[in-house]
Formats: structure tokens, C-alpha cells, sequence
């Protein structure tokens, strides 16, 4: 309670130094001011505790949770306070990690406080309750959080025998799943491509190959949420990765049954051991290589549901839910002047089947092609946004017309039914031009640019004055001096051109080469992901980043496969290369905390920063390798 009290009276204090100053507002701007000023107080002073872990894990299973906090400059963490892990076995931490971001001068810090803790019996258990105390006297409290721990079944519980290089269809597969089985002609249903493993190291994939999707609309689904996780299934825990999530919109009726997605897994597996004496494998651990698997997911079907009969003539086979909103520019005006007619068809479903609404106008009036205006955002229902018909129409007679209710159908899939939209009428004042030189009933025409047009009694609308188009009488341009300068000029591109494309496919042929060339970007791309999970705390990613570079950057350096990647290989071709031995023993050295760090969680024998520093310093001694 002392320490709400303390929260409570900081904020007072920063509302009082502000009240003087609203005090010599006037009185609406007076209340705007207190409110805001209320509510900056509770934000900046109450920050959120996160909570990061697995919400799935197995009896037995070692795992992380991190308590994660932002907070000001000015406000920083002051105590940590800890919790108490009755229902999970702790084994190490808290180890704690600061990062810092500044943008446009506001600097924000956040700290991240990790645990390793370990799953002891099955059932449903909350997060442990942390707390931290900031500068002002603030107390922040964990969010709430609960974790599932199930108990594997025995025939579910066997090991691959990674050691001998095998890896079972039960440990790792790829599986394509749809959000729904059964859906309507054009309605969005999401198609997600997952990969399984249980206890399989996976170290990257590769030939990647999708399925045809015949019979479909594709739209790649893009998501800001962590692709990465732990999933129940058949009993089993498995680390989940998300490799691809598509939004298909089937085009016709009927069961479609898609192809299996296939690839090549790159897993790692313990080297047979030689020894039983091994005193290397003693302290160190045991040696690991790379071995490719070829995996093949099921075929899958879609059931897919034809629209009913009776479907009004408005229909254009768009489905979700809709409104529709009309909107004119003016309502009276004079004889040909254009006049903006714009229809707005807003909602969530299948915008692409969406054409213009059933719009029938006056005779006499001229019309245009519609400019559509698109504002549809990508989503797990399809899309949700809206589209614009803007019409340009102009009245060519004076008088009063009415334009009748536009009409627009779509298909509610949720009530399996027919909905039709409709706008209220428009009714229209023309008056004639007094300015108009039309006295003997000629319809004039402005010149407006447009698309296309209808035409109601008029057989000439335009007039063509401009002459600078126009070319003397009797000139030719073939056999002239420009004739031939431009021909002089495309035969020298042509063969530049060709040139070019023989050295592009020469370098490309060469595998090698390319790969020598590409392997330092691809080598800092890792390091610079490997960067930021250093900054958040993440020491697992930090540690796998970190050796994906190294072998993937030693692999193309030297032109070696995955299934080749083994220490001794690498140690014989970099001798043969006669790079000196402090290097190569640095690059070892990087290789074996890494792997020390990934696979004996809270033992790692340098500071991350340390690592990842001897990390850039092992590639750049390497760089002029050929």
C-alpha cells in the first residue's frame, strides 16, 4: 500500500505543475487540457511488465521466460522484484540484458530479466508474478500469463536416432492447413504451410516448392506476429515454424485438391562417436553435422459450395458483408457542366470480385468510365476497406431528372443468402447556360478528359487543334539522316547489350564464384539479426544466428555443401589455403561457444557481446579467402 501511495502522490505532483498553467485558459480549452494531462501521467508512469515464454511445453522440458519492461530515461529500473517458482523448477537466471533506441531525441530503454526454468508436472499453471520499482516510487506488476504443460505419451516420446544420421516422419514433417474445410465460391479462406519438429535441429530449408494452386485467386498474407513457437500435436510437443500463409479465393465449385509443398530440411545430427575416451567430447561436448532430408507434405482438399440460385442481375460474385454510400457533388446546376456522382462500397470480404454497382442514368446525360479508388487492406477474412466509383456525368438538356438507386449485391456467407444494397435516388435541377451561344439546338461540347464516353445525339464531339503533329507533304523518314543515326545508335546498343548478357551467364555458371562473392553479405545480414537479439536479450536466437553465420559463410567461402560442413574439412581446406592457424583456431573457437551456449542453456563461457565481437573479427581475418 506505501508503495501505491508513492505512485499516487508522483502523479499528483506532475498534475499540479500543470494546473497553473490551465488556469489561464479559457474554460473548454481548461477541461481538453486537464483530461490529456490526466492521461499522459498514468501513461508515463505505468509501463508494462511483459511476459515472453512458450504457452505449450512438456514435463521435463527446459524453457525460457522473460520478464520485459520499457521505461524513460529520466524513470529508470531501480529493483527487480523476483518471483517465486513454486510450479516450475528454476535453473538459472535472472540474467539481464539492457537495449536503448532513440528516435527523433526521445530515448527509450528497456530491460529484459530471463529465466531457464524447467516443467515438473502437467497441468495449467500461471506465470510467476515479477515486479520492478522505477525511480519515482512506481511499482509495475507482470502481466498475467498461464502455461500449459501436458505429459507425452510413451509411444510419442521416442527419440530420433539423430546420431545415426536418421531422421523419423513423426519428428519432423510439414503439414498445409486451412483456417476452414468448407467454403463458398470466391470466399477468402487462409492456407498456412507449417513445419514440425520434436527435438530435431533444423539449420535452414531449402528447394522450396509450392504447390500449383489451380482453381485459385492467390495473395500472400503477410503478419507481424512471431512465426516461431511450440504447438500440441498427436500428443506431442513441436516447435513450430511458420514457412509461408497465402489467401485463396477458389474460383469454381467443388472439391479442389491441392498438390504437397516440398522441400529439403538441413538438419543437424550428432557425429557417430569414435571413442568412448574422448576427452575433447568430454569438455566440450559432441561434434555435429549437417544432413539433408527431403519432406513432402499430404495433399489437402477444400470443399468448395456453389452460390445458390436465384442471384439478382446486380450480382458479381463478391462475398463477405458490405454497405454501400452515395455521394453527389451538387444537385442543381446548368447545361453541360459535369457533375460527380460517386458510389462507396465498404466493408470485409472479397473485394476483388467487386466491379461497379448497377447504375442506370438519365437520357440526354453523357457518362464516364468510373475512377476507382482502392483503400483494401490484406487480412485473415480477405480484405476490409472499401472501393470508390467516381462517375463524371454531364447534362446536356435543362430540366429535372432523377437518377435512380444504384444497386449492389453481395453473397453473406455467414447467412448463405443473397444481400442487395441500394441508394436513395437523385434528383437533379438543370437550368440552361444564359452564357451558352447554343440558340438553334446544337448540343455543345466541352472538351474533358475521360476515359470513355456515352454519346446521346451527337455525331462530331471533338475537334482536333493541335498542329504540332503535323509533317510537311512529301516527307519520308526512312533513308533520312535520322534514319540513320538511330540505327547507328540501336545496332551499337544491341551489342553492348549482348555483351553484357555473356559475361552475366559466364559469372553465373560459375557456382563457385558467386557463392565466394554473396557469402560476406549473406554472413552480415545474420550478424546484424544476431545484433538486435543481443539487444533484446534473446540469448537461444542470439547464439543460433551467430552459427548459422559462421558455417553458412565458411560453407561459401570455401564451396563446401551443408553435408560437408564438418570441422576436420574445414580445418584441411583452410590449411590447404594456407590460412595461419590463429585464425583458423578463432574460428573454431567462435563455432564451439556457440554451440556449447545453444545446447547447454545459462552455461554459456563468454558474454554474449564477447562472441558476437569474435564473431566479426573470425569473418574479417577469412575475407580474403578465394
Amino acid at each position: 500500500m506505501v508503495k501505491l501511495f508513492d505512485s499516487v502522490e508522483s502523479i499528483i505532483k506532475n498534475i499540479k505543475v500543470i494546473i497553473k498553467v490551465i488556469l489561464r485558459m479559457n474554460v473548454y480549452k481548461r477541461i481538453l487540457a486537464f483530461a490529456l494531462t490526466l492521461f499522459c501521467s498514468f501513461s508515463l508512469n505505468a509501463g508494462d511488465l511483459k511476459v515472453k515464454t512458450d504457452n505449450i511445453v512438456s514435463v521435463g522440458q527446459k524453457f525460457q521466460i522473460a520478464y520485459t519492461i520499457d521505461y524513460a530515461e529520466n524513470n529508470p529500473v531501480t529493483e527487480f522484484i523476483r518471483p517465486a517458482f513454486s510450479d516450475f523448477n528454476l535453473i538459472a537466471g535472472p540474467s539481464e540484458s539492457t537495449s536503448i533506441v532513440n528516435i527523433n531525441g526521445a530515448t527509450t530503454l528497456t530491460k529484459v530479466f530471463t529465466y531457464y526454468v524447467q516443467a515438473k508436472s502437467e497441468g495449467i499453471f500461471p506465470v510467476p508474478e515479477a515486479s520492478v520499482k522505477l525511480k519515482d516510487g512506481t511499482v509495475v506488476k507482470s502481466e498475467s500469463k498461464s502455461i500449459e504443460v501436458i505429459k507425452e505419451s510413451q509411444n510419442s516420446s521416442k527419440q530420433s536416432n539423430l546420431q545415426a544420421g536418421e531422421v523419423s516422419s513423426e519428428d519432423l514433417f510439414v503439414n498445409m492447413e486451412f483456417n476452414r474445410q468448407s467454403v463458398y465460391k470466391g470466399e477468402p479462406v487462409i492456407l498456412t504451410i507449417k513445419l514440425y519438429s520434436h527435438n530435431v535441429p533444423v539449420t535452414g530449408i531449402s528447394n522450396f516448392k509450392m504447390p500449383t494452386l489451380a482453381g485459385f485467386d492467390t495473395q500472400e498474407l503477410t503478419s507481424n506476429n512471431d512465426e516461431t513457437g511450440q504447438q500440441k500435436y498427436n500428443d506431442r510437443i513441436y516447435r513450430t515454424h511458420v514457412l509461408g500463409r497465402l489467401i485463396l479465393y477458389p474460383s469454381r465449385a467443388g472439391d479442389i485438391k491441392l498438390d504437397p509443398v516440398e522441400l529439403v530440411a538441413t538438419v543437424q545430427v550428432r557425429q557417430q562417436q569414435q571413442r568412448h575416451d574422448d576427452m575433447f567430447e568430454f569438455f566440450m561436448g559432441p561434434a555435429f553435422k549437417n544432413i539433408n532430408k527431403s519432406i513432402k507434405a499430404a495433399p489437402v482438399t477444400l470443399k468448395v459450395k456453389d452460390f445458390p440460385a436465384g442471384a439478382p442481375a446486380s450480382f458479381n460474385g463478391a462475398t463477405g458483408n458490405f454497405n454501400m454510400t452515395l455521394k453527389t457533388d451538387k444537385t442543381s446546376s446548368l447545361e453541360n457542366q459535369p457533375i460527380t456522382y460517386s458510389v462507396t462500397i465498404s466493408g470485409t470480404g472479397n473485394f476483388r470480385q467487386i466491379s461497379e454497382p448497377l447504375v442506370v442514368f438519365p437520357d440526354r446525360f453523357d457518362k464516364y468510365d468510373p475512377k476507382l479508388t482502392d483503400n483494401v487492406k490484406s487480412g485473415a477474412s480477405g480484405g476490409t476497406g472499401s472501393k470508390k466509383f467516381d462517375y463524371v456525368i454531364i447534362p446536356r438538356n435543362s430540366g429535372n431528372f432523377e437518377i435512380k438507386p444504384a444497386e449492389f449485391t453481395y453473397f453473406d456467407t455467414q447467412k448463405g443468402t443473397y444481400v442487395t444494397l441500394k441508394t436513395d435516388p437523385v434528383h437533379l435541377e438543370i437550368e440552361k447556360d444564359p452564357n451558352s451561344s447554343n440558340t438553334h439546338g446544337v448540343i455543345s461540347t466541352p472538351i474533358i478528359s475521360g476515359k470513355k464516353v456515352e454519346h446521346f445525339g451527337n455525331d462530331i464531339l471533338f475537334i482536333k487543334t493541335d498542329l504540332s503533329k503535323l509533317k510537311p507533304v512529301g516527307y519520308v523518314f526512312f533513308a533520312s539522316a535520322n534514319f540513320y543515326m538511330l540505327l547507328i545508335i540501336l545496332t551499337a546498343a544491341f551489342a553492348i547489350a549482348c555483351l553484357l548478357t555473356k559475361r552475366l551467364e559466364k559469372n553465373r555458371k560459375n557456382t563457385a564464384m558467386m557463392r565466394n562473392k554473396k557469402a560476406n553479405k549473406i554472413a552480415v545480414s545474420r550478424l546484424k539479426l544476431a545484433a538486435k537479439l543481443l539487444k533484446t536479450g534473446d540469448a537461444t536466437g542470439f547464439y543460433e544466428e551467430v552459427s548459422k553465420a559462421l558455417w553458412g559463410y565458411i560453407g561459401d567461402k570455401l564451396n563446401m555443401q551443408s553435408s560437408e560442413l564438418s570441422r576436420d574439412n574445414i580445418q584441411e581446406k583452410l590449411s590447404l589455403q594456407n590460412v595461419p592457424e590463429e585464425n583458423t583456431a578463432l574460428l573454431m573457437a567462435v563455432i564451439d561457444n556457440c554451440e556449447y551456449a545453444r545446447y547447454a542453456p545459462g552455461g554459456g563461457r563468454k558474454g554474449m557481446e564477447e562472441i558476437y565481437n569474435e564473431a566479426v573479427k573470425a569473418i574479417t581475418k577469412l575475407e580474403n579467402l578465394k
